[in-house]
């Protein structure tokens, strides 16, 4: 999102030191230092929060920077949003690019072109974008739907049906750097109705279909079905109750 230079130059900024309310509006930069309540949609090109910042509408920013915690009652439209916290999303988030690390609980869809993040990811919808790397955990309540998906599992994760051309999907190293919020479990499982891939790789997966042209199905794996048209191969310890070439 950009606003014209010469508006720019008319627009005034949002600052909260403290704690405090304003009203929402046009802004350039908005910044809350401490604890913030915006009563109203907001538009601007920046905004940062270090501390707690309450929204009572939506917000569309250019860059949204997040340390601590947002909460926001309606939709957010942001080309990009770098959380280092918790935000929790009422309604719909298309954001263009978002990482970081921590927690980002969208209600309703999410959207935008690339999510690389370490932490947790919860939609109520649909998650699609065109990358999808995650170092974390998953809660996705519709079709997570990406090009490219890359997941290393923290903790148990959930979603109602993974599509994409190239999917990896692997349980973390139990040496593997944690985050603040939670380490790597040695028993993280993913639970899935269905996976639909070009190229697929799956590891401690519990899943009842799943379609593709190169398909490895890993270790700790449970799968119901699996149709494939290139190759099929199964590793070790794999559950593959039927299988059949497309």
């Amino acid at each position: 999102m950009q606003i014209d230079a010469n508006k720019r130059s008319s627009i005034g900024n949002l600052r909260i030191t403290g704690s405090s309310t304003a009203a929402g509006g046009l802004y350039d930069r908005v910044k809350i230092v401490g604890e913030g309540i915006v009563e109203g949609d907001m538009k601007c090109q920046h905004m940062k929060c270090v501390g707690t910042l309450e929204m009572e509408g939506d917000l569309q920013a250019g860059q949204a920077g997040i340390v601590g915690t947002f909460a926001l009652t309606g939709n957010v439209r942001s080309d990009r949003m770098k959380n280092s916290g918790t935000v929790s999303i009422s309604g719909d988030a298309v954001i263009g690019t978002l990482t970081g690390s921590g927690t980002v609980e969208v209600k309703g869809h999410l959207q935008g072109n690339q999510i690389a993040l370490h932490g947790h990811i919860a939609t109520g919808g649909d998650c699609e974008v065109d990358e999808f790397h995650l170092k974390g955990m998953f809660d996705v309540g519709g079709l997570l739907n990406a090009g490219a998906i890359n997941i290393r599992i923290f903790q148990d994760s959930t979603a109602k049906e993974i599509g994409g051309e190239k999917i990896r999907i692997r349980k973390a190293s139990l040496l593997h750097p944690f985050s603040l919020f939670f380490r790597p479990s040695p028993h993280a499982k993913l639970v899935v109705s269905v996976i639909e891939g070009d190229d697929i790789y799956v590891e401690h997966t519990r899943v009842n279909v799943i379609r593709g042209n190169q398909v490895v199905i890993g270790p700790g794996c449970e799968v119901g079905l699996v149709e494939y048209k290139v190759h099929l191969e199964k590793k070790k310890d794999a559950i593959v109750k039927e299988s059949r070439k497309m």
